[in-house]
């Protein structure tokens, strides 16, 4: 396996407030990794981190390394670091003002792709990778916001994805939507993994088990365990990690 991301010792700070404590991970290429752990852990905080959205926040700060491909992205253009590792947040948000058609090419025209044609093949592609090109290619030109959840969901990952991402990082995609709005997302994102490297932030850690190949556990702001999924729910290396899976706390 190659490794795609990875972080060496970091850390991150809401102004004095430590919250992340010197973490080193490596996700592999075209791998499912779930992160696990009880509210307030570090785990949105983790992934903001991985694209540099933590350093839009007031106060936010952090140390260490985040290597993509082997080079830092806090020497990257920040803009460049966002096209090559994608987001997909845990409300669906859609561009209320656009058309579903726009909504996926956003990103596109504010990069600077015009052409009317190509962003038309680039909006079914992407639609079409994510099963929603079908359900709305009748009316592509009606707003984004009119669909339900879970296509919601689907085209904010369809926009996503329309900026071709080396990894896409999600946090909660499926925490809002219904049972069968997530059965969907979920076997998106398990089709996903064939193209690029998903990381996702799941409170589910039966949804953790169902869909990732690797898990990591987040307590208080530390690594406390990672590795293969099948061996991290059927022998926990760590006593803390035993009581989160089973439920005894979280």
């Amino acid at each position: 396996m190659t490794t795609k991301l990875e972080t060496k010792a970091l850390s991150a700070w809401f102004g004095r407030k430590q919250v992340l404590k010197g973490i080193s991970i490596a996700f592999e290429e075209r791998e499912v990794t779930a992160l696990v752990g009880p509210s307030g852990c570090g785990k949105s905080t983790f992934i903001r981190c991985l694209n540099r959205m933590h350093e839009l926040n007031p106060g936010g700060r952090v140390d260490g390394k985040v290597l993509l491909d082997g080079a830092d992205i806090y020497g990257m253009d920040p803009m460049e670091v966002r096209r090559k590792i994608g987001m997909v947040f845990q409300k669906p948000n859609p561009f209320p003002n656009m058309s579903i058609s726009d909504n996926v090419v956003a990103g596109i025209k504010l990069s600077g792709e015009k052409k009317k044609a190509d962003l038309e093949g680039i909006a079914e592609r992407a639609l079409k990778s994510v099963g929603l090109y079908e359900e709305v290619k009748d009316d592509l030109r009606r707003s984004g916001a009119s669909l339900s959840g879970g296509q919601q969901q689907r085209l904010c990952i369809a926009r996503a994805l329309a900026m071709e991402p080396e990894v896409i990082l999600m946090d909660e995609p499926t925490s809002a939507l219904d049972p069968a709005s997530t059965s969907k997302i979920e076997e998106l994102i398990r089709k996903l993994k064939s193209e690029i490297t998903v990381i996702i932030i799941t409170h589910n850690v039966s949804q953790a088990a169902r869909i990732s190949d690797k898990t990591a556990f987040l307590y208080l702001g530390e690594l406390i365990e990672y590795g293969n999924t099948k061996e991290f729910f059927e022998s926990p290396k760590s006593p803390i990690t035993e009581r989160y899976i089973t439920g005894r706390f979280g």
